[in-house]
């Protein structure tokens, strides 16, 4: 079933971009770059999913294992580039290789760019494209299937379309890169090191928000240290049309605030003074991903179905709980997050990537379960013999009225 329609979505995408090597330019990334009618009210339109990963349009030179996740996409030179992580199952493995592949259609068709193999576990690929060079960050982890064992953060840098440099560690310490934006013509990233999963040590995680005019050197936005201290990690960021910055954490491990999430701020003039606030919102938004269209700012992540995050022992623990991915809306006024609508997305899912395609139009990338057991918890689908599949789809703010 699921080979007919990846080959029927593959062809329809052929039909629309008229299959031609002419068909895809470079947008930008920023959304300083476009104007957006702000008095105007809109509704947003969501795609069907494209099959991708797996399809039988994907290069002869790749041959992806049943878990398929941790995806990042960018536009590069008047190409489409995707990159993912692909083991035996969703736990660390040697046998993890992170693959790269290009196209020139948006996708219909696939060309092979590289194959990663370190020996080790590699997750979290974030593409940086900046000053006409395109680079691949992840981070190496370890092999135990049941240890969080961050060891080095690496980079790829590509030399031109199809072949790239053997990889480097970027930084040689348990690093680990999650955001990376270019804004304002630099490139910005957030990352974290810490103690992480540990029943020994209370969860101690410094997060770094740096900044780079060059994509080679990074330096910390402000010459802060860090921008937040306790149990979060991933930390996704967006600028404000006002230059101040917004930011969704992910606090899984908890601290003084409690566990689920925050949502921080930071004015234009600080950029690295976050206010989090004092308590945390019980929700927790695994797998953050913020994008800006005109004033309002949104939030693609993982949703927990069945309850919040916490400590109520009434609640199934989060792992047997059933998931799936969303997108949501940032309201400012009440520093808050509005839940809009949920994405194709099941068991184990939800590591999304978006990218601006026009004024009004953006492309996400995003892994999940197969999608006909929708009751499927976490972790029975992260053992699962079927894997995980990987899909593109497009979403759309159209002007009412």
């Amino acid at each position: 079933m699921f080979r007919s329609i990846f080959i029927c979505s593959a062809l329809l995408l052929c039909i629309l971009s008229a299959c031609s090597s002419d068909s895809l330019t470079t947008p930008s990334d920023d959304p300083n770059d476009y104007q957006v009618d702000a008095s105007i009210e809109y509704t947003l339109e969501i795609s069907e999913p494209r099959w991708i990963v797996p399809s039988a349009f994907l290069p002869e030179e790749m041959t992806p294992s049943a878990s398929n996740n941790n995806v990042d996409i960018v536009f590069h030179d008047k190409r489409l580039y995707m990159a993912w992580r692909s083991a035996p199952t969703h736990f660390a493995s040697s046998q993890t290789i992170m693959w790269v592949m290009s196209s020139n259609d948006m996708g219909a068709t696939w060309d092979f760019e590289t194959k990663i193999h370190i020996g080790s576990d590699m997750r979290e690929p974030r593409f940086l494209s900046l000053n006409n060079t395109l680079q691949l960050f992840f981070f190496e982890g370890g092999v135990d299937p049941l240890a969080f064992e961050p060891k080095a953060f690496w980079r790829c840098t590509q030399k031109k379309s199809g072949q790239w440099q053997e990889p480097e560690i970027f930084i040689n310490e348990g690093e680990i890169p999650w955001d990376i934006k270019v804004r304002y013509g630099k490139a910005y990233m957030t990352s974290y090191a810490g103690i992480l999963y540990s029943s020994e040590q209370e969860p101690y995680v410094e997060i770094f928000f740096k900044e780079s005019d060059d994509g080679q050197t990074f330096h910390n936005v402000e010459d802060a240290d860090f921008v937040h201290a306790g149990g979060s990690s991933e930390a996704a960021f967006e600028f404000d049309s006002d230059g101040s910055l917004w930011a969704v954490l992910r606090n899984q491990e908890g601290d003084a605030s409690g566990k689920g999430s925050h949502l921080c701020h930071a004015s234009a003039g600080s950029l690295s003074q976050w206010d989090c606030g004092d308590t945390a919102d019980p929700n927790r938004y695994d797998s953050p991903e913020l994008f800006r269209h005109g004033d309002d700012i949104y939030l693609v992540a993982r949703r927990d179905i069945d309850g919040i995050y916490g400590n109520d022992e009434s609640q199934l623990p989060y792992s047997l709980r059933a998931k799936t991915s969303a997108i949501y809306k940032i309201n400012k006024a009440e520093r808050r997050l509005e839940h809009l609508q949920d994405l194709p997305g099941a068991g184990d899912t939800a590591f999304p990537s978006v990218r601006r395609t026009g004024a009004h139009t953006f492309l996400l990338a995003n892994y999940t379960s197969p999608l006909d057991d929708p009751d499927i918890s976490w972790i029975e689908a992260q053992t699962s013999a079927q894997g995980t599949l990987l899909y593109l789809l497009d979403i759309e703010f159209v002007p009412e009225g």
